[in-house]
């Protein structure tokens, strides 16, 4: 089983977690771990630009001439994709690209990337964080006493004060673990979880 040290904020040790191999020990999928980052990536663009359909420009609902004897191709609308002014053809539209990826697969590399600080030993495990007022020094001295320098912390529900007065800190980013994903793990250089965050993802990861 993986033990780690569970710390407090002050950098004492309390006492020792165990956690299971299948989620914080297991080998690192390479190939999971890439799909996963690229589906983040891809998926954080805004995919936002749209063109017209012929239905939805406005006029054109008239036929331009009857259907024969004018000698002319036949023609229902002056908005067709065939006219200048008209509609788009299979344009883009908004959210058309989002890219999928198989459940397992986002699983895998959860799995994957935790298992990966684990055996780097840049996984961290403290008890909780508490600060008295929104001040990023606070925060910043907590983080220096822990030799938090390059990190993501995952935080278990909210914790408002923390995460405002940590925001301004370079090479820090503050979640919480509704919202833990591979991309910021394999970015960062360590990875500061809450014990109460710890067994979330572990429950969440299991087989």
């Amino acid at each position: 089983m993986a033990v780690v040290d569970v710390i407090d904020q002050n950098g004492n040790k309390l006492k020792e977690l165990t956690l299971k191999d299948e989620v914080f020990n297991a080998d690192v999928h390479e190939p999971a771990l890439y799909l996963a980052i690229k589906q983040y990536m891809h998926n954080q663009r805004q995919w936002n630009r749209s063109t017209k359909t012929k239905g939805e420009i406005s006029g054109g609902g008239k036929k331009p001439w009857k259907q024969k004897g004018t000698g002319r191709a036949r023609a229902g609308s002056i908005r067709s994709p065939l006219w200048r002014g008209g509609g788009t053809t299979f344009g883009p539209q908004p959210g058309e690209r989002m890219l999928k990826v198989n459940k397992k697969i986002i699983k895998l590399a959860g799995r994957s990337a935790l298992s990966s600080k684990y055996k780097d030993k840049l996984l961290i495990v403290v008890d909780s964080f508490k600060v008295d007022q929104i001040k990023t020094k606070a925060v910043y001295g907590i983080l220096k006493k822990l030799a938090i320098s390059n990190a993501l912390i995952v935080l278990d529900g909210g914790n408002r004060d923390f995460q405002l007065s940590a925001r301004n800190l370079k090479k820090i980013k503050v979640i919480r673990d509704t919202t833990f994903n591979v991309f910021d793990t394999m970015k960062y250089n360590q990875l500061v979880l809450t014990e109460k965050t710890a067994l979330v993802l572990q429950e969440a990861l299991d087989k």
